[in-house]
């Protein structure tokens, strides 16, 4: 109740005038971007039904993330490049993204790197993007059940 009896106080000695002047516009132009991730399409990557829950360890199972970069005809790639990023990075391993499975996370490679989530990777050709895996990982302190699981990141397009 003091704050509001106080904001009254002050608005009242401010000249009407400087209560409802419109002194500031704001201008711009929406654009669609040039270049996108697999026309918008949602990717999957199937790891398959017999991942064997003692037999993951970061080789095993290795999946390509099959994605393209589709540009608008005639768009020439400068500073284009790629940003994977995810909000549920594994606790375990900083670049895999973790799952709704206990101590099972997915690490993704980027030109067999692990990948630093929220980082530019420059794309020279979009006709031959970079190389993106993806592969199981566990967590050494937990013992893997049965069962399926899910885990989802982001791919985009990011130009400058």
């Amino acid at each position: 109740m003091k704050q509001l009896i106080t904001l009254a106080g002050v608005a009242a000695l401010l000249p009407l005038s400087a209560l409802s002047a419109d002194n500031m516009t704001f201008h711009g132009t929406l654009v669609a971007p040039p270049c996108t991730i697999s026309s918008g399409n949602t990717i999957d990557v199937v790891f398959g039904n017999n991942l064997g829950t003692n037999k993951i360890d970061g080789s095993n199972y290795k999946q390509p993330v099959n994605y393209t970069v589709d540009c608008e005809a005639g768009y020439t790639a400068n500073n284009l490049a790629i940003v994977v990023d995810t909000t549920q990075p594994a606790a375990f391993d900083t670049a895999a993204v973790k799952t709704d499975k206990t101590g099972l996370a997915i690490r993704i490679l980027v030109d067999g790197e692990p990948v630093s989530f929220a980082q530019r990777v420059a794309v020279a050709n979009p006709a031959s993007p970079p190389k993106i895996e993806a592969v199981p990982v566990q967590d050494q302190s937990v013992t893997l059940t049965e069962g399926a699981f899910v885990a989802t990141m982001t791919l985009r397009a990011d130009y400058l």
